[in-house]
Formats: C-alpha cells, sequence, structure tokens
C-alpha cells in the first residue's frame, strides 16, 4: 500500500472537523500567497487527542497563521486552558483574530504578534504543550526556546518533518537541514523521548521525561 493510500484512508475516517474548523481551513488556503499553510485534518484530531490525554492548561504555538491548528488544540484542552499564539503576518494576525471571535475564545487564545525568534527570548511561563510550526530554518532554535519554556511531562510537537517527503530522500536546502537538525536532536536530546507519526506532512512529538 502506497503512503499516499494510507494518508487518505486515515483522511476519510477523521473527516473534515466541524463547520468552524471547515471554514478556517478554507480561509487559510484563500491566504496562501501570504505563507499560510494549515496541518491536515488527521494532524488536528491527534493533536486534539493529545491535548485530551495530556489536559494542558497553557499552550504555545509558534506559527498560529489562522487559527486551524489552535482550534484542534482547544476541543482537547480544559475549559480553563489558554493558549500563546505567536504569528508575525499582520494580515494573517487580522484573520487569526477573526476566528478566535468566530469561535468564542477571546480571553483563551492570546496573541503575540512578530517574529517568534524576537517574541520567544521574552517569555518565561512553563508551557504543558509547545506546537512548531513556523519557518522551517530555525527549527532546532525553537526547539531551545521550547525546551527553556517547558518542563517534564511536558510535550513538544512539530509539524512537516517530511517536507513533502523531501527530508526522507535527503535534500539539502535550508528548510530541509533545518528540519533535518531538528530531527536530530530531539531524537538525541536525553531530556526527550522522541517519535515522529507518519501522518500529514509528518509530525514529530516528544515528550520531556527529565
Amino acid at each position: 500500500m502506497r503512503y499516499e493510500e494510507i494518508l487518505e484512508y486515515v483522511q476519510n475516517l477523521v473527516g473534515d472537523g466541524d463547520e468552524l474548523l471547515k471554514w478556517v481551513y478554507k480561509r487559510s488556503d484563500e491566504l496562501r500567497e501570504e505563507g499560510v499553510y494549515q496541518i491536515d485534518a488527521s494532524s488536528g484530531r491527534l493533536i486534539e487527542l493529545l491535548a485530551r490525554l495530556r489536559s494542558p492548561k497553557l499552550v504555545l504555538e509558534i506559527g498560529s497563521a489562522v487559527g486551524y491548528s489552535a482550534l484542534w488544540f482547544m476541543k482537547g484542552m480544559p475549559p480553563d486552558g489558554m493558549l500563546d499564539a505567536i504569528e508575525m503576518n499582520p494580515k494573517v494576525v487580522k484573520a487569526l483574530e477573526v476566528t478566535i471571535k468566530k469561535a468564542g475564545l477571546e480571553g483563551r487564545i492570546r496573541i503575540h504578534e512578530g517574529r517568534a525568534l524576537d517574541i520567544l527570548p521574552t517569555m518565561k511561563s512553563s508551557y504543558d504543550m509547545v506546537f512548531i510550526d513556523a519557518d522551517k530554518d530555525p527549527y532546532p532554535e525553537y526547539l531551545e526556546h521550547a525546551l527553556r519554556l517547558t518542563k517534564p511531562g511536558s510535550v513538544i510537537l512539530a509539524h512537516n518533518m517530511f517536507m513533502d517527503l523531501s527530508t526522507v530522500r535527503g535534500e539539502k536546502s535550508s528548510k530541509q537541514k533545518g528540519i533535518a537538525e531538528y530531527t536530530k536532536r530531539i531524537f538525541t536530546d536525553q531530556r526527550l523521548s522522541s517519535f515522529v507519526v507518519p501522518i500529514g506532512d509528518g509530525l514529530a512529538l516528544s515528550l520531556r521525561t527529565k
């Protein structure tokens, strides 16, 4: 069975989510020229399940775009859970604000507008879960910040581990190098127990054990 057939099979089982998720997915596609690439619904469902298992009170998203993945997190988080969303594109931030309002999540999703590498050094909270889905070159730097901002028992997730299978084939552009270095680090860092889930474009899952 081909990889694409497996993805299609799982996607058909999961479906597209509720009407708001469908709307946000469509809005994300409309903003593709702004660099918006949302996760697939299967990865979203996995994120929801992980959130239900972990019951995070505080989540950090590095690269929130229009809020598609944030909605999946919120579906699995407890009612008092909060999510800090980092997004640098002002036009995309406005779309994210609309998503938050439509979802009735004002006060539970806090937007931090600007470059992630400028904002992350100013953050001091301890997060239960971190999701990385921003520019690919700095993934190793995002990981260092994620480790600083988490504790044993926290979960770190990262999207686009496969980069349309280019990393699997060993291609060496700066984006692939960033992903490859990130992958190497999560499997060699003694503080982490990691796995790459072959779903969507590849979702890395790391549990902080130390």
